[in-house]
């Protein structure tokens, strides 16, 4: 916080400079004939310059507004366009204050406290829930749906990227992103399996090409690589395929679904691949950006995975040397013509009902995710698709990306957008998914089946949420 207020404060010293610079230049003068020489008058001008800010007030007059983040990558881009905003609404100063992983804690205790809260503020797709206990009106996030309605930001938008941040007919955040998930697969390895990936419509498409690429290379009894890394220690990957084929752990109404004979489907499908068909290997320490996952690949272990546009940057980032080996397809659909896509991860940004000017604060939330320029430019950074349908026409997302093998991996993003299912929020998400880790990894160890697993999760949850309801009344 105090390295970007030195940053505003250097930033308006400059504008000052220049513009005291500008308005001394429109003085007419022959500096060859200045009595005293050429020197002084150099020292004349800086003497004004200086007197510019002895005599300066101390402070910038203005609204101040305050802008927590938790995500570096996010801090590095605000960092860089906040200073335009400011320019662009000379009445607005922003303080950005990256708290990190602490930012949630921080954020529930000042919204529960009714004190210290920020006016703006991102939160994170899997800690939100958290804030919305209690009854609705007593929520600490402003309803910006009568906002986003009366601006025509609805239309504008992927309908389908609000349900996570919406509640009991209230939206509380914008999203950030849509993160669409591809199959990214390594294009050589397969086709020496003899496999041609393109030709990947389903997911019994891909079991049997996965049978064709994962092999025993060195004829030592020990399979050397996987079709596909997953997860089987926590919901990501499962959630991946549920999201996919219209389930979720939780309805439109927020009820408990996850028992539902389409969750027990898809958790005994992602279980075969491990246990059944054995194409699958688990994840390669905690989670697919371990640097032992990385190494996996670099060694020709996993021949694809299941990539948000996020994951995507995280790779380019992380192993830079495989440039050139991946390609993208959309994910295998459960069926002929079906979705091929999921989304995973996501952040929001909201205005807290502490802030005390609601209009300056929406403002700078148009600014941060409708803003074209800054948009392209996150894309660039990061592979972050933006939910904006309007920035989609930009250039950058034909560009050919090398690290795909010169795939224009922005077009693929783009294609599958419209398609992305909704994933429906509830207060009780958090709870919920640390049970629904245990229960994938009961089935795909097959200490439970599929169906004793989520059966046993669905009614823990159900309890968890009547127990809170009998002591505090139905939220």
């Amino acid at each position: 916080m105090v390295k970007f207020e030195k940053v505003k404060s250097n930033l308006t010293m400059l504008k000052s400079i220049r513009l005291t610079l500008e308005a001394f230049m429109r003085i007419p003068y022959d500096i060859e004939g200045f009595p005293l020489g050429k020197g002084p008058m150099v020292m004349l001008v800086l003497f004004l310059i200086s007197c510019l800010f002895i005599f300066a007030p101390a402070k910038e007059k203005g609204e101040n507004l305050e802008f927590w983040i938790f995500a570096n990558t996010h801090y590095e881009e605000y960092q860089a366009r906040v200073p335009i905003f400011e320019v662009l609404h000379p009445e607005i100063n922003i303080q950005l204050i990256n708290y990190g992983g602490t930012m949630h804690d921080k954020l529930l205790t000042a919204l529960l406290s009714d004190f210290g809260a920020p006016d703006v503020v991102e939160v994170e797709i899997t800690s939100i829930g958290r804030f919305l206990k209690g009854d609705i009106d007593e929520v600490g996030f402003v309803d910006l749906r009568p906002r986003l309605e009366s601006e025509g930001w609805m239309d504008k938008l992927v309908v389908s990227r609000f349900t996570p941040w919406s509640y009991r007919g209230k939206i509380f955040g914008i999203p950030h992103d849509l993160h669409p998930v591809v199959l990214l697969y390594r294009d050589d390895l397969f086709k020496a399996a003899g496999v041609e990936m393109t030709d990947i419509e389903t997911w019994d498409d891909f079991i049997a090409a996965g049978k064709k690429a994962t092999r025993d290379l060195d004829s030592d009894g020990k399979i050397d690589q996987y079709a596909i890394v997953l997860d089987n220690k926590t919901e990501s990957d499962y959630f991946n395929l549920l999201l996919q084929r219209g389930g979720g752990f939780f309805d439109a109404e927020g009820n408990v679904v996850i028992d539902s004979d389409i969750a027990i489907e898809t958790l005994a499908f992602f279980t075969s691949l491990f246990n059944e068909h054995k194409i699958a290997t688990p994840v390669y320490g905690t989670w697919h950006g371990d640097p032992s996952n990385f190494a996996a690949m670099q060694d020709g272990k996993i021949l694809s995975i299941l990539a948000p546009d996020w994951y995507v940057g995280i790779l380019k980032s992380q192993v830079p040397q495989m440039t050139g080996k991946w390609k993208a397809i959309g994910m295998p659909a459960w069926e002929v013509g079906d979705r091929r896509t999921t989304t995973r991860g996501g952040t929001m940004i909201g205005i807290t009902k502490q802030c005390e000017n609601p209009d300056l604060a929406w403002e700078l939330l148009k600014f941060a995710y409708f803003d074209k320029a800054g948009l392209i430019n996150r894309y660039e950074t990061t592979r972050i698709i933006p939910p904006l349908k309007a920035a989609w026409d930009a250039p950058i997302y034909k560009e050919p990306d090398a690290y795909l093998g010169g795939q224009p991996l922005g077009e693929l993003f783009i294609e599958l957008a419209p398609d992305l299912p909704p994933r429906y929020q509830n207060p009780y998400w958090s709870e919920a998914a640390d049970l629904l880790n245990d229960a994938i990894f009961n089935a795909v160890t097959e200490k439970q089946t599929p169906r004793q697993a989520l059966t046993e999760l669905a009614e823990r949850v159900r309890s968890i949420i009547a127990k809170d309801q009998e002591r505090w009344g139905k939220m």
